[in-house]
Order: structure tokens, then sequence, then C-alpha cells
């Protein structure tokens, strides 16, 4: 699969079925994550989630109301990515090799 691709190159990664498993779907959606687009939204999410942080009295002590993280990383059938592709991503694939289309962008 990373034959013809060296390192640095981008690559376009497609679900191409969703796992069942959850080691499966945590895994692909680490390697989400390495997407610029989605590593601004979910920088811009926790930003605002900081901005807008309730602290509230608990004990006499204050207590941060802290908010559920944003999910923007997925692994829906036919969700689409692109990344830069790195040699230590190699054995994340190869685990989910059954789910995940790899090809040059």
């Amino acid at each position: 699969m990373f034959d013809s691709i060296k390192p640095g190159q981008q690559i376009r990664c497609t679900v191409i079925k969703e796992p069942a498993r959850e080691d499966a779907r945590q895994t692909i959606s680490r390697l989400m994550r390495q997407d610029a687009d989605i590593k601004r939204a979910l920088k811009s999410a926790q930003e605002y989630r900081m901005r807008t942080l309730v602290v509230r009295s608990r004990g006499k002590r204050p207590w941060e109301v802290r908010r559920p993280a944003a999910r923007h990383a997925i692994p829906k059938q036919g969700a689409t990515w692109t990344m830069s592709h790195a040699p230590h991503f190699i054995p994340d694939f190869n685990a989910v090799s059954d789910f995940v289309k790899v090809e040059k962008a």
C-alpha cells in the first residue's frame, strides 16, 4: 500500500467500511485528526469551550463545569481526509486496512 508513497507526500484516505470494533474506530479517528481542517475545527472548539467555561462553587471551592469535547473526526462510511504521510503511521494503517483506502492526493 505504501510502496509508491514517499514520506512527506499528501495522501487521501477514505473510510470504505464502518468498523464495528471500538479500537479500530479510535485508530481511524486518531488518523483523521491529522487532517488540517479537522485540527483547525477541534482547536476552535477547544478555544470556545475555554472562553465560555463556567466556574461554580462546590464545597466553597471553585469548580469548573467542563463541556464535552467536540466530535469532528467521526469514522463514518465515505468520510475522507487528507494528511501528510509519515512512516510512523504505517502500523496504524495496517491495523485498519480493512476499513480505510489510502491513495496519493
